[in-house]
């Protein structure tokens, strides 16, 4: 059965992660994406992050995979002509450089739907492309700093936010901006035009913190930093709503979750504290945050009596919620991860049998597909034949020129 984007043509000059990994989205599910790459240096994220024992790095493999990888000079004129011609038969073109650059190179929307005026352009930028800070470079981090995200999180007195240690503002956007695409082809299909997707680091951090940003919008509504001194108790709720944090007898750390009064009820009653029940302290999520010290020691004096996976157990059985704060090797592992296959096995050709995400969205009809990245300039002859038209010679004389 073919995938659902089969057909679709997409010429990507995306590069690090914003809008690598919203192509590969679209490559995922059939999508032919070109990902056109600087000759001789290719995407700077081919040089990020660990690398396996042949040296494919994480970063790439985790954002370009299942893509088509082609070498171009776009600082020269038949290098850019390449571009142009590959644009005549695409659906979608994608780039994230910082606004202005796509223009000043003569790939930017006017001159791009020009060429092809059905053509769904996406750019993923730091700010958006209007205000004061719309030409402005910016890079995930200040996504998390200006969104108000980092604004949330308690540190200790004296001390600023850190970042969250991974690239939140990155990712979400995009998923913003594949999702764009997608309703930009609908929209295509049924009227035949094409048009300008956008989204940015900033919007999309915003939209990800949801409600709680939106409660700061509510006159008198600003939302309290709801993570507490000891940085492992949370209210999330007005009434008895909070999560807590233990390290279990074998030193492993879980999160118990007493998502209202009956979660509460049952937490304390498997936790051997019934007594805490009428306990005015605790029946309110406001009274447990204020006596919070005496909540956090005995439930740390129940929890260090049995292993992790005990506790698990116990609170599973009796409908209450727990849930082991993983690390990232233990996710992989876990048996909800792998029944749904969101980390799988590949045989790559260069490292062997290697675990890399699963595709996180499923389709039952057209699932999609998990496949491998590119390396650099590997389709370049193949995409300038079978798509661009360029005969053997042709081809031959842009190498020698040093054009792809």
């Amino acid at each position: 059965m073919p995938l659902a984007l089969e057909g679709i043509l997409v010429i990507d000059l995306t590069q690090y992660q914003q809008g690598p990994y919203a192509t590969m989205m679209l490559a995922d599910m059939g999508a032919d994406v070109i990902k056109v790459e600087q000759r001789g240096a290719g995407d700077p994220g081919r040089k990020l992050g660990p690398l396996w024992p042949e040296g494919t790095p994480a970063f790439f493999e985790a954002n370009d995979r299942n893509k088509k990888s082609i070498t171009v000079d776009l600082r020269k004129e038949k290098g850019r002509e390449i571009i142009f011609r590959l644009v005549k038969g695409a659906d979608v073109f994608a780039q994230n450089y910082r606004p202005g650059v796509a223009d000043r190179l003569g790939f930017g929307y006017e001159a791009i739907s020009a060429i092809n005026p059905g053509i769904v352009y996406l750019t993923g930028s730091a700010f958006g492309l209007k205000g004061p800070m719309g030409k402005s470079p910016g890079y995930d981090g200040v996504g998390q700093a200006m969104s108000g995200l980092l604004d949330m999180t308690w540190t200790p007195p004296g001390v600023p936010p850190a970042g969250l240690g991974f690239s939140i503002a990155d990712q979400s956007a995009a998923f913003l901006l594949a999702y764009g695409a997608m309703v930009a082809l609908f929209q295509r299909e049924r009227t035949g035009v094409g048009q300008q997707v956008d989204t940015s680091l900033l919007a999309s951090t915003m939209n990800l913190i949801g409600w709680t940003f939106q409660s700061h919008l509510v006159p008198g509504g600003k939302a309290k930093r709801f993570v507490m001194p000891r940085a492992r108790l949370t209210q999330f709720r007005s009434e008895a709503g909070v999560t807590s944090s233990h390290y279990a007898k074998d030193g492993k750390p879980l999160m118990i979750l007493m998502v209202g009064r009956e979660l509460q009820v049952k937490s304390f009653k498997v936790l051997g504290l019934a007594g805490f029940i009428d306990d005015p302290r605790f029946t309110t999520g406001e009274n447990v945050i204020e006596n919070r010290e005496a909540l956090l020691s005995a439930m740390d004096e129940r929890i260090a009596t049995k292993t992790r996976d005990e506790w698990l157990g116990i609170f599973a059985e009796a409908g209450a919620i727990a849930a082991p704060i993983n690390t990232p090797v233990e996710a992989a592992e876990h048996p909800q991860v792998v029944a749904n296959e969101y980390i799988v096995d590949i045989d790559h050709p260069d490292e062997g049998k290697i675990k890399v995400f699963g595709l996180p969205v499923k389709l039952h009809k057209t699932p999609g597909r998990v496949g491998i990245a590119p390396k650099l300039g590997e389709h370049t002859d193949q995409i300038l034949a079978d798509l661009g038209g360029y005969r053997a010679e042709e081809i031959a004389q842009l190498r020698q020129e040093e054009v792809i």
